[in-house]
C-alpha cells in the first residue's frame, strides 16, 4: 500500500490459523468443550437453587 496506508477490506480466510496459536480445530475443540462444561453448572446451579426455593416453600 502507497504512503504508509493500511488495508481495511478483508484479507481472505486465514487457512487454519488466527489468534491461536495452533490449528484452528484445536481452539474450537477446547472452546466448545469450556462452553459445555460452563452451560452444564450453570445449569445445575440453577436447579439447586430452585430445589431449595422448593423446599423452603413445603
Amino acid at each position: 500500500m502507497a504512503w504508509g496506508t493500511k488495508k481495511t477490506e478483508h484479507a481472505g480466510a486465514k487457512k487454519g490459523t488466527g489468534a491461536f496459536y495452533g490449528r484452528k480445530a484445536d481452539a474450537k475443540r477446547g472452546s466448545n468443550h469450556r462452553r459445555r462444561q460452563d452451560g452444564k453448572s450453570t445449569i445445575n446451579a440453577e436447579l439447586l437453587q430452585s430445589l431449595k426455593d422448593s423446599q423452603r416453600k413445603s
